[in-house]
């Protein structure tokens, strides 16, 4: 929001959001009592009368609610089933056992936390729009629905030239949410880009490491296998250590200005290798490693210290996130494949392997690879064979890359 507006739209803000979350926390609580988890919205509308009487909410904002409910509580159904399969997978009496127990995910709207944030709702063409303007404050203006029958409001934003130049881009805008953060009002809005989608030239296996952050196999004519550094942990070494001196010395008000420093840094240099990877991939239809469940083995207590260590500050995750959005950019599409075994495996006959140094294996039949261009062709093989089961049109091009995946795989 802008810094220029007005304590009555603020207070009209204050009002409307409360009264928002209020309504998903009754949907919440109803569906709650009915032990059943909604499926549909048609499931979750048959409370609506009850929320509406409670809220004076008119049908769009309960409309609202009730597609915030769903998607919470579809989430929420997903993770408890993600749960079920390792608690039933699990020991008994084991140390792994006892902290599945712990982490059962809690249910919408549940957990103390959740009580003390509001919650934010989409809000699209029922009632509210971002519209551009040509103001001497601002350029983008959020036109929504207040509480009071008939009656609009118009709150400026404070856009950053970047993302004038996104909503000038968007074909279309579809919704926007507004959220409240530290008492301050910030709006996400969601855009929709077309961008052409080429047919890919060739598919290429991204594993995500620890001592090299990014290693890829392209396969087009041939194979070519690159390593990309981002520089990160020589620029957060520094200040790791100014955050442990300051602890030291207890300056806290220094402490207090660098909070985020480290995580900004971070983000920065993770899309500044995802830039340099979606450049170096242009074209190319990419897997990516997704190490499921790693962090979450590598809990306090289970005698691994070393990799517990290791892990830490290790930004997978995100660093997929933003290579899957800046290939989307340039119309290349990725998945992520469970990259489960594909570092103990051999890429070319399947064997098991052992790693006499970090960054070589040998297998049990003689083959000596690099580790990432091994982890690399494992996810590949993964992926190639998830590809099988998919016929869309825009990957009959892959059929030519496939195949010199497949001679390779077999030792042609």
């Amino acid at each position: 929001m802008h810094y220029l507006t007005t304590e009555r739209k603020l207070s009209i803000l204050d009002r409307l959001t409360a009264r928002l979350t209020y309504a998903v926390r009754l949907f919440s609580a109803e569906i709650g009592k009915s032990g059943q988890i909604p499926r549909t919205r048609r499931d979750v509308r048959r409370y609506s009368r009850v929320v509406r009487e409670k809220t004076g909410l008119s049908s769009g904002f309960i409309q609202q609610a009730e597609d915030k409910a769903l998607w919470m509580w579809r989430s929420y159904d997903e993770l408890h089933r993600e749960w079920r399969k390792m608690l039933y997978r699990a020991k008994q009496g084991t140390r792994w056992h006892g902290k599945l127990l712990k982490r059962e995910p809690s249910k919408p709207c549940s957990s103390i936390h959740s009580k003390l944030k509001k919650t934010p709702t989409r809000f699209d063409v029922r009632t509210g729009e971002v519209q551009i303007a040509s103001l001497a404050l601002t350029g983008c203006v959020v036109h929504i629905s207040t509480l009071k029958k008939g009656e609009t409001m118009d709150v400026l934003l404070n856009p950053s030239e970047w993302h004038e130049k996104m909503l000038e881009k968007a074909e279309k805008i579809r919704s926007f949410e507004i959220v409240s953060n530290n008492g301050r009002y910030f709006v996400h809005v969601l855009c929709e880009y077309r961008v052409p989608s080429p047919p890919p030239r060739g598919v290429a296996g991204v594993d995500l490491g620890l001592k090299r952050p990014l290693s890829a196999v392209l396969v087009d004519e041939g194979f070519h296998f690159t390593t990309l550094q981002s520089g990160k942990e020589e620029h957060l070494r520094p200040l790791n250590d100014r955050v442990s001196h300051l602890r030291r010395i207890e300056k806290w008000s220094v402490l207090k200005k660098l909070r985020h420093k480290r995580r900004n840094v971070a983000e920065q240099y993770d899309r500044m290798l995802a830039k340099a990877f979606a450049g170096v991939s242009k074209g190319y239809y990419a897997f990516i490693g997704h190490p499921r469940y790693i962090r979450y083995h590598k809990f306090r207590g289970n005698g691994d210290r070393v990799g517990r260590r290791m892990l830490q500050g290790w930004s997978f995750l995100r660093q997929a996130g933003y290579i899957i959005h800046e290939k989307a950019k340039l119309g290349d599409e990725v998945e992520m494949v469970n990259e489960w075994w594909t570092s103990s495996r051999c890429w070319r006959c399947g064997a098991g392997v052992e790693r006499p140094v970090q960054s070589r294996i040998i297998c049990e039949t003689g083959h000596q690879y690099d580790a990432d261009f091994n982890g690399c062709m494992n996810i590949l093989r993964r992926g190639i064979s998830r590809l099988g089961d998919k016929t869309p049109a825009s990957l009959c091009a892959l059929n030519g890359a496939g195949a010199r995946v497949d001679r390779a795989l077999n030792g042609g």
